[in-house]
């Protein structure tokens, strides 16, 4: 007999990705910000793994989460969203229609910074499904490709780790109704949905 459905089961299209830069020893986030046109966030747990052996057979399994990998990726580049992920600097001058942006992406230092990371998706039933990282890094800057053989938008992609805070790793969260979740503003709201 199939399994009875229950709310937020079934998720499809990513509807919003939030990143928020994260200090570890204070246990805050900034602002976040909202990727502009992401296209995919992967949240990819590990393990320590072992067996134990005793008279020719396996007598006991051993699996525990130690955090795991996240890949995010977006259409164009987006400057305040990398920003937070990867503490880059961004100045804008002149004046409309003659403005330009710059952004600096350092080396050395103290590195990338962490971050927070949330991904919601939309469910066949009207709601949504977040999946959230407290505490990610990237493994560098992201990847941004131009491509002058085709007429394509540029992207970005990147990847990095996650770590447990407080002992979890990351959230799964179902809501019901769309009208469930709440877009956070600050970083008090962004810290509170993983919760």
């Amino acid at each position: 007999m199939p399994g009875t459905k229950q709310f937020a089961y079934v998720s499809y299209t990513l509807t919003d990705c939030l990143v928020a830069r994260y200090d570890i020893v204070a246990n805050t986030y900034s602002n976040p910000q909202y990727l502009y046109s992401g296209q995919t966030v992967v949240v990819e747990p590990e393990a320590d793994n072992d067996e134990l052996r005793g008279y020719g057979v396996k007598t006991a399994l051993l699996s525990v989460i130690t955090g795991g990998k996240i890949s995010v990726g977006a259409g164009g580049i987006d400057f305040n969203a990398l920003q937070e992920m990867c503490g880059s600097s961004n100045a804008t001058s002149g004046s409309a229609p003659s403005q330009f942006r710059h952004t600096t992406f350092s080396a050395g230092g103290g590195g990338l910074p962490y971050f927070g990371l949330i991904g919601l998706a939309a469910t066949d039933d009207g709601g949504y499904d977040m999946i959230g990282v407290p505490c990610a890094k990237l493994d560098t800057f992201p990847k941004i490709s131009a491509d002058g053989k085709e007429n394509k938008f540029n992207m970005s992609e990147t990847s990095g780790k996650f770590i447990p805070i407080s002992g979890t790793a990351f959230y799964i969260k179902g809501f019901q109704a769309s009208s469930g979740w709440v877009a956070p503003i600050t970083g008090t709201q962004f810290k509170a949905l993983f919760t």
